[in-house]
């Protein structure tokens, strides 16, 4: 029995990155805050963002861009139960992205990284994203969506962590 609930547990997990994922290629990233704690942190060292608000500030910029299609590929999923409340998910990522409306011309990848996720429950018993940073294993010629220094300074002054 104790296998079974681990397997659930394992399910609530990966149902949550995949949603995630869902909703920022599908959703403009409407929802992806919500999914996180309240102090969660999306992304690595200058290009993270601490905190649903900023969060949110960074899907309403991309939003803002224009029309772009975008397919996040999570591949080769581990999920680690650290504890009743807490879990660790490590997966590839893999990112096709292009301005535009489709159909798209791709030669390759935007990027290809290792991603880990951290979990928790909140007081309701709801899996959140506690903190999900990337490392770059390559780069493709297309590139990603980065917000540029200058906007994000005007956006998040003084608060970097």
């Amino acid at each position: 029995m104790v296998e079974l609930a681990e397997l659930a547990l394992k399910a609530d997990i990966l149902a949550l990155v995949t949603e995630y994922w869902n909703d920022v290629d599908t959703n403009w990233g409407a929802r992806a805050h919500t999914m996180f704690t309240e102090d969660g942190v999306f992304g690595s060292g200058e290009s993270a963002y601490t905190g649903r608000q900023q969060i949110k500030a960074f899907y309403d910029w991309r939003v803002s861009r224009g029309d772009r299609v975008a397919r996040h590929l999570v591949n080769n999923p581990i999920v680690t139960i650290d504890g009743p409340d807490r879990a660790t998910i490590r997966y590839i990522m893999t990112i096709y992205a292009v301005d535009g409306v489709p159909v798209l011309s791709v030669r390759a990848p935007n990027s290809i990284s290792d991603v880990v996720e951290v979990l928790v429950r909140d007081p309701q018993g709801n899996w959140k994203i506690r903190s999900k940073t990337f490392t770059a294993l390559f780069k493709g010629e297309e590139p990603t969506t980065t917000m540029p220094a200058h906007l994000r300074e005007g956006l998040f002054p003084a608060d970097r962590t």
